[in-house]
């Protein structure tokens, strides 16, 4: 404010309070003191509010704040992560139609270049469009996507992973398969457990076999109960391929059965001993004695040193 205009505003606020202290009619006033005004309801100054259990805001105070203001905030989500959304929206697009191109060499510099932005922007929307990325075939293409997978692992993404296990797409894609085993491993979640059984049952590939166990051997510290099915299957792969790998009968066919036996316990022989070791909590070697350990403890609700063990025999 000017010097001039600060100024002849005190003169007109002294000159206001003069006229308030002004002599007037004294018996005027005690009439007015003695008769006085009717009120009409809602007119007049209100007393202010006085919440329970606490006193009145002091003047200059802001009001305290009620319950679930800040939860209502919170929900809104701010501009920069609308933002982000947006932006892994539209490369989730770009990465789904340029997977699928039919000429895939040539669509690799600009998937990878969008799955670098994809990585840059993170969260688990980033995980989830990065999947994909997962129907181009190159390597590096597909370490890529499989990095922010693992990296963001959050729960939401079970259910694409075992989609992809599932469809018909992937199912003699072992590459692919072995890729999101591994990331189910890194997701840690107990309901894993079923699809990574199924593949120990009947996936045709050693080598996507050898990563499922690999990866149940992880889940050493659920419940007993939610172990069971995996155990199981991984018991009768073993015995079963075990038996064919040592059948002596001499038929063409069994000889071939045993040969194709015998380079698939080379893969995933020692993967079924090391997770049947991590989930059971005891330490078997041969098929026979974790098909009698199976048999005995298949209904008890702890392993481990509750065990029972199998008598030590020579077979098996």
């Amino acid at each position: 404010m000017k010097p001039l205009a600060r100024g002849l505003g005190l003169f007109f606020a002294c000159l206001l309070l003069g006229a308030a202290y002004l002599p007037g009619d004294s018996g005027a006033a005690e009439e007015q003191k003695a008769e006085p005004q009717e009120v009409e309801p809602g007119d007049g100054p209100k007393e202010a509010e006085v919440p329970k259990g606490g006193d009145a805001p002091k003047k200059g105070e802001a009001e305290p704040a009620k319950k679930g203001d800040s939860k209502k905030k919170d929900a809104k989500p701010s501009a920069t992560e609308a933002a982000r959304k947006n932006a892994i929206r539209g490369l989730a697009a770009k990465i789904r139609k340029l997977a699928r191109n039919p000429r895939p060499e040539k669509k690799k510099p600009d998937l990878l270049k969008h799955l670098e932005a994809l990585a840059a922007l993170g969260g688990k929307e980033a995980g989830k469009a990065a999947m994909g990325a997962i129907p181009h075939l190159d390597k590096e293409v597909r370490d890529a996507a499989f990095d922010i997978i693992e990296r963001e692992h959050d729960k939401s993404h079970l259910k694409p992973l075992v989609a992809i296990l599932e469809g018909k797409d992937y199912r003699r894609d072992a590459d692919a398969k072995r890729r999101v085993v591994h990331a189910l491993s890194v997701l840690a979640l107990p309901k894993a457990i079923e699809p990574l059984a199924d593949l120990i049952r009947f996936d045709e590939d050693p080598e996507v076999v050898a990563e499922a166990a690999d990866a149940l051997a992880s889940f050493a510290s659920v419940k007993v109960e939610l172990r069971k099915p995996a155990v199981r299957r991984m018991v009768d792969l073993y015995e079963s391929t075990w038996n064919l790998k040592e059948s002596v009968r001499q038929e063409h066919k069994d000889k071939i059965l045993k040969k194709q036996a015998t380079a698939r316990y080379k893969v995933y022989g020692k993967s079924l001993r090391f997770a049947l070791q991590a989930l059971s909590g005891v330490q078997l070697s041969r098929p026979a004695e974790w098909r009698r350990w199976w048999n005995s403890n298949k209904k008890r609700s702890k392993w481990g040193r509750h065990s029972v063990m199998p008598e030590n025999r020579k077979n098996g």
